[in-house]
């Protein structure tokens, strides 16, 4: 491929030549999961127009060409083109291997990534990839020896281009427009297919968003949130913990056949087998969970410019502790926070990464120093992000030997990547039965709970999907629908009804929605911003569960 490169680099191309040839580049190497994702949606239908199907990427390539014609200026256009072939190798790689789409949550996402995270990425397919579709290309357009034409003859040119570009996209759409209105409107996930203009489109609102949007007040939701206690004394304590990228159905608690959870099986945890995310991504899922605002109405910048969950509990006098093995996404930014140091001498951490047991230790000093009447301590773990499922669980307790050592996950069988990942599963399990070990421990007059929640799910190769952050419109179940497992001691729970509790854990739906609601009930706040009807427990509770409590109220 470098040698044909070479000898064309010899010869002098005008800017309308090599736009249009990128352009082509572009449609028909970058834009192939896009073609082809609408071809077989086209061809799917009782009834369809080859013609109109012919056209798309036509399409495609003269708006490939007036995007690039708007960059053509002298000093700028080989930058631009170089920038835009390596970015976009890099997305058609996640594309075409994963599935994953560059769309405004997974930007955020992976603005939000860190180093460590986004590195375990890394591996020889992939650079082997980036090399033939991206820096091979990039050094072409590099070498290239632009011909020299007069300032205004060059623009005059590039006028005729984009105006004959528009003037083929006009008759296109005026020849196939009920086609293409009519797919379009009926199978949307296609206009988060297209490159470079997805990522392009929804990083521009991306930056917009964060970094030219001016910063906003600060949104009090409730000013005086009280917290009902006992009148005996008798303390509580809730251990929220957080999963990462744990999907429901490889839970043995959701029917699944292998032993995921074997650690905790002893506790009777409940599991609720109808839970869903607020997203895919952790960038979204996190703080959404923890934010008065539903899946609906969800938008970033409010929830970040408000009280969350943390914010009132704490406000009304609970005690807030919450320790981070893998970024709390500016959720716990107003309330006490351990981060754990990777880099630290733990044996636990690799100077990466640290195992999830490395919660338990700041649990254990939390639990041993109870001064408030409530405590909330969240745990926040690492879980079983991928693609480096390997390197979220110690290989002595690894239950499923032939598991995938690697970060291309796509080349490992799917039984080996399935045993890495219920691995992962198993790790976290094991982890929350050390959690409720503790908690056992406490006291008599101390009150103990756990709620084990994910963020959100992730795809192990069906329908060729991997990962997670795939547009909520469209990701597959499997991101979607997530574990969630509530812990309540039998001497020490009076106040709920486990019986009720089981029955709506296996009937009933619910979602990150429901969360906030939950934790303000569980933890007996009362709040303003609290709704009966999303409490997942106000069904459940015992009618003596009120008896000898109190109100109180902290003044700030």
């Amino acid at each position: 491929m470098s040698a044909p490169s070479i000898r064309l680099s010899k010869y002098p191309f005008s800017t309308n030549q090599l736009i249009l040839l990128v352009a082509l580049y572009f449609t028909l190497v970058f834009n192939f999961p896009f073609l082809k994702e609408v071809a077989s949606t086209v061809l799917a239908l009782d009834s369809y127009n080859l013609l109109f199907l012919a056209t798309v990427p036509v399409l495609a390539f003269n708006l490939c060409t007036i995007l690039f014609s708007l960059l053509s200026a002298r000093p700028i256009i080989k930058p631009a083109l170089i920038g835009l072939t390596l970015i976009s190798s890099m997305v058609f790689y996640a594309k075409l291997t994963y599935g994953v789409v560059f769309d405004y949550g997974m930007i955020q996402n992976s603005a939000q990534t860190n180093t460590a995270e986004a590195l375990s990425y890394l591996n020889w397919h992939l650079a082997a990839f980036l090399l033939f579709t991206g820096i091979l290309p990039a050094t072409f357009i590099l070498s290239v020896k632009l011909r020299h034409q007069p300032r205004m003859s060059s623009m005059v040119s590039r006028v005729k281009l984009i105006t004959i570009s528009i003037l083929s996209m006009v008759i296109i759409v005026a020849l196939f427009y009920p086609n293409y209105a009519s797919v379009g409107r009926n199978n949307r996930q296609l206009q988060k297919s297209s490159i470079p203009f997805t990522y392009l489109v929804d990083s521009f609102k991306y930056s917009k968003d964060h970094y030219f949007t001016k910063p906003r007040s600060f949104k009090i939701l409730d000013a005086s949130p009280t917290l009902e206690v006992s009148d005996s004394g008798r303390k509580k304590v809730i251990v929220m913990v957080i999963g990462e990228t744990a999907r429901a159905q490889n839970f043995s608690y959701n029917g699944y056949d292998r032993p995921t959870n074997q650690a905790t099986k002893k506790f009777g945890l409940i599991s609720f087998e109808k839970m869903f995310s607020c997203g895919t991504a952790t960038a979204v899922s996190l703080p959404c969970m923890f934010s008065a605002l539903t899946r609906d109405s969800y938008d970033e910048l409010d929830a970040k410019y408000e009280q969350n969950l943390l914010d009132l509990v704490s406000l009304a006098g609970v005690d807030v502790l919450w320790v981070d093995n893998n970024g709390c996404k500016g959720v716990c930014k107003r309330v006490p926070t351990i981060n754990i140091d990777v880099k630290s001498d733990n044996p636990l951490c690799d100077g990466e990464y640290c195992f999830d047991e490395v919660l338990l230790e700041p649990l254990k000093e939390k639990l041993a120093h109870l001064t408030a009447p409530t405590t909330l301590i969240v745990l926040h773990m690492i879980g079983s992000h991928g693609p480096t499922y390997f390197r979220r669980y110690p290989s002595e307790t690894r239950p499923f030997k032939d598991d995938c050592q690697r970060s291309d996950i796509q080349n490992c069988s799917i039984q080996s990547l399935v045993n890495t990942y219920d691995n992962t599963i198993a790790y976290t399990d094991l982890v929350l039965s050390e959690v409720i070990t503790s908690l056992n421990t406490l006291p008599q007059d101390v009150q103990p709970s756990m709620l084990y929640v994910s963020d959100h799910g992730e795809s192990l190769g069906e329908s060729g999907a991997y990962l997670h952050g795939f547009p909520y419109a469209f990701a597959p179940q499997e991101q979607k629908h997530i574990p969630l497992l509530a812990w309540f001691p039998e001497q020490r729970s009076p106040y709920i009804d486990k019986t009720c509790l089981q029955s709506r854990a296996r009937g009933d739906s619910f979602s990150h929605d429901n969360i906030f609601h939950s934790m303000l009930g569980m933890l007996n706040v009362h709040s303003t911003q609290y709704d009966k009807n999303l409490d997942i427990f106000a069904q459940c509770k015992s009618p003596s569960a009120q008896e000898g409590m109190r109100l109180t109220q902290i003044l700030h």
